[in-house]
């Protein structure tokens, strides 16, 4: 009788063992698929965060392309050519000069 109750303890046994092991294979996948989802995401991120550095230096390349731009657009030299040769102005004689007070 004793090999009889034997048998059952083992398999109940060995099912247990199946049982667990089989837990804990499947905790193990979930890391593995957990890990890999976090580190594609930092690899996304780290993307992203390039992508937006090289846009900054474009913009801020672009401002300072622009600044420029304007400094010359506003200098007196550009402005009093223009109003001589496009616009036919002269500078006004004394005599020509009204003072308001």
């Amino acid at each position: 009788m004793r090999n009889t109750n034997k048998i059952p303890r083992n398999k109940k046994t060995g099912l247990k063992l199946a049982a667990i092991w089989s837990i804990i294979a499947i905790l193990f996948i979930a890391e593995l698929f957990l890990y890999t989802w976090c580190r594609v995401q930092c690899v996304k991120t780290g993307y992203e965060i390039t992508k937006e550095t090289d846009k900054r230096l474009r913009l801020s390349s672009l401002q300072n392309d622009l600044k420029v731009e304007i400094a010359h657009l506003k200098s007196p030299q550009r402005i009093a050519k223009i109003a001589t040769t496009q616009l036919g102005l002269i500078i006004p004689t004394p005599d020509k000069m009204i003072t308001i007070p």
